[in-house]
């Protein structure tokens, strides 16, 4: 299965969970629907096509730490521009159209994204496009670590095969998926993050599958066994498919 393999960092990043609307809270990682945005503003695909051209019920995502999780809590300085505002988003004279929102952010985050499933027939020229553009470090569209202002880094990594691993025990690269077959060893001394994060969506975003997921927040692999077909061998990484 043909993979490609890119990091993307930034300052900062904001991958808000939607129970937290008023003061965003964001997950560890970015979840593949938000991956799936990433390298539709790479190719420049709109938000109205990308979940169909790039196949969200075909594509195969993994997301690794390249840094240990770092979080800190801002407040950003909002405008209303719904009816505070002019055609020119200028605050109305004598009214207080900002507001301040609590915000959870990700601090100086880096990941690695592995991206498979994209070589059948129809989609081999999307994923030749794709691997172009990232080793030039081109894109269409600005890419941004879930909040727009949160640019984004993009460095490619290489292209390999994903091949399955039959080990008993084994170490991931990668957060790992847990399934009823599959096992963590949870090591002294170290923080994880369990979480429940959505992992395909549709152009109406509307959330078809969600999947819960063990991260080491220090960035480093995480230990266990059994979870059969779980686990792939791509380059020098050992990921799971979320």
């Amino acid at each position: 299965m043909r993979t490609l393999v890119f990091d993307i960092s930034g300052e900062y990043g904001l991958f808000k969970k939607p129970y937290s609307p008023m003061s965003p809270v964001s997950y560890p990682l970015p979840p593949p629907p938000a991956v799936l945005g990433m390298l539709g503003a790479v190719l420049g695909l709109g938000k109205e096509v990308y979940h169909q051209r790039l196949g969200w019920e075909r594509i195969r995502i993994a997301v690794g730490l390249r840094a240990p999780l770092r979080t800190f809590r801002a407040a950003l300085n909002l405008l209303q521009t719904k009816d505070g505002t002019d055609g020119f988003f200028r605050p109305r004279a004598g009214q207080n159209t900002h507001t301040q929102v609590p915000c959870e952010l990700l601090r100086e985050p880096g990941f690695r994204i592995h991206v498979a499933g994209l070589a059948d027939p129809l989609a081999d020229p999307l994923a030749d496009a794709l691997a172009e553009r990232l080793c030039a470090g081109r894109t269409a569209y600005t890419v941004a670590l879930g909040l727009a202002p949160c640019l984004a880094d993009l460095s490619w990594v290489g292209e390999w095969r994903a091949e399955p691993i039959a080990a008993v025990t084994w170490r991931a690269d990668t957060a790992v998926p847990l399934g009823p077959d599959l096992e963590i060893h949870y090591e002294d001394a170290r923080r994880y993050h369990r979480v429940r994060i959505p992992a395909t969506m549709d152009e109406r975003r509307i959330v078809h599958r969600y999947q819960e997921i063990v991260v080491a927040e220090d960035g480093k692999p995480i230990r266990g066994q059994g979870g059969a077909g779980v686990l792939h061998a791509i380059g020098p990484d050992i990921v799971a498919f979320l």
